[in-house]
């Protein structure tokens, strides 16, 4: 129909960054994956790298104090033991290496140049590791700002204990060297997770597309345009193709289904209105002639007639909504005056003048349908009176604004709910099931109001308050 709302309804835009989506959802997760793989890598590798590192080092002061005894034992074939010491602790000594030995009365019995001269003595390190304890051990030690593999083991030569053989190999400038490896592969890698998830998230998002192209295509879907809306997707992944011609079956049985209904109420409308207009007649024509009714039967025929008019009258709202839906709906746009219209559907909606107040404040000419415009000011008068509440009078309102005439009718009822108010123009929509029930209708009065104005080119709207009233206003331009 013409005013059916759309399946499914119209969604809110997409925001630029929504947490909740599926895109966001997938980016997160790949990428997280991807951060944990490569950081997991990384980390491996820089542990790895101070492993070997460290194990080079540590190795190779256990192969010193392994052969210092060898070597001692060489030089003492041609020197005496003192100078023995100190030509092996030279020999092994390099600018990263300091060895030292202390006698078991801590005597400093021999001792590498390294530790007399050069930083290690201006900055005070020699003097903290000559006061190293003499326990076995082979460790990593941080020095102020060095970083020191130290081994300490006994020394014994010849089966006696000479001393104690102490070993320093700095490997600042390795540990310096591998820091900076370790920040250049964690710079890669973050350089590679950004890349990756620039590329992952520009991937997800274009195979997303089509679930954003059936959503936008869903969202206006509308009962007229069932048939034409049907979603082609043939790069789309196995199951989106699967979906779309899911979602393509699906608005085809809407499709046949709505047809189905549109020619039920027509067909339905046309067969019944004639025959209940005969009876109406006959009915009118009996209360009319017949003068030997008593009033029990006077009063059935009265009550018969009334509810052929009411019938008659919701057949003709089903028809009027099958021929807007049909698009055959026609209107006789004549230049007509609005006071006129005004004044003949407050007359007719309260013969006696004491519901309804009428206020000209301008007196327009418009090209409007007359009859169909006072159809819709009577159904909206009917609807305040129905509805209102207490002896206040209903106000009707007839103004000009701009290029717009503006027609005001309000009521101080019960109003209407503030979220039904949007479905209000609908068809066969109630507010309230059991006040319908009390006060009749179809739920397509206000559906045709809509439709004789949109015809005329004109608008309505509605504003209303729970508790305090309803106003509608319809608008047609001048």
């Amino acid at each position: 129909m013409a005013s059916a709302p759309a399946f499914p309804p119209n969604s809110s835009p997409r925001r630029f960054w929504d947490a909740n989506s599926l895109q966001t959802r997938l980016t997160v997760g790949v990428v997280l994956a991807a951060l944990l793989g490569l950081g997991g890598v990384t980390g491996w590798m820089a542990w790895r790298m101070r492993q070997i590192l460290l194990e080079s080092h540590t190795e190779k002061a256990e192969t010193i104090a392994q052969r210092f005894e060898e070597d001692v034992s060489l030089y003492q074939e041609m020197m005496p033991t003192p100078e023995a010491l100190q030509q092996v602790v030279d020999y092994r000594t390099t600018p990263d290496t300091a060895l030292w030995i202390q006698s078991p009365d801590d005597q400093l019995l021999a001792a590498s140049e390294t530790l007399s001269i050069g930083s290690w003595q201006t900055s005070g390190l020699s003097a903290e590791l000559l006061d190293l304890n003499a326990d076995n051990l082979l460790a990593i030690r941080s020095i102020q700002d060095w970083t020191l593999v130290i081994c300490v083991s006994p020394l014994i030569i010849d089966g006696q204990m000479v001393g104690t053989l102490f070993i320093a190999d700095d490997i600042t400038a390795n540990q310096a060297s591998f820091q900076r490896m370790t920040l250049s592969l964690v710079a890669v890698t973050a350089v590679v997770v950004t890349l990756l998830a620039i590329a992952i998230a520009y991937y997800v998002q274009r195979s997303l597309r089509p679930l954003r192209q059936l959503n936008r295509l869903a969202s206006t879907v509308t009962a007229e345009t069932l048939c034409a809306h049907q979603l082609q997707l043939e790069a789309a992944p196995t199951e989106v193709q699967e979906l779309a011609a899911s979602y393509n079956l699906m608005l085809e049985r809407l499709s046949r289904a709505w047809a189905q209904q549109k020619s039920f109420v027509n067909n339905f409308s046309h067969e019944l209105r004639t025959p209940l207009t005969l009876v109406q007649g006959y009915l009118q024509s009996t209360l009319r002639r017949c003068h030997t009714l008593t009033d029990p039967q006077r009063e059935g025929l009265e009550i018969a007639t009334t509810e052929a008019e009411r019938t008659i009258r919701m057949l003709q709202e089903l028809l009027n909504l099958a021929r807007i839906d049909s698009g055959q709906m026609t209107f006789n746009l004549q230049p007509t005056q609005l006071k006129e219209v005004v004044m003949g559907a407050a007359d007719q909606a309260d013969p006696g003048g004491d519901r309804i107040r009428v206020e000209i404040c301008s007196a327009p000419t418009v090209n409007c349908d007359r009859s169909r415009l006072h159809e819709a000011l009577s159904e909206l008068l009917d609807n305040a009176i129905k509805y209102a509440q207490g002896e206040r009078p209903i106000q009707m309102r007839l103004d000009q604004s701009g290029e717009w005439a503006i027609i005001e009718i309000q009521d101080h009822g019960r109003g209407i709910p503030w979220h039904q108010q949007a479905d209000i123009f609908e068809p066969f929509y109630r507010v309230d099931e059991d006040r319908a029930r009390t006060t009749g209708g179809t739920g397509l009065g206000l559906t045709l109001v809509r439709a004789f104005v949109e015809g005329m080119r004109g608008q309505i709207a509605l504003r209303s308050i729970p508790e305090q009233g309803t106003t509608f206003t319809i608008s047609l331009p001048v």
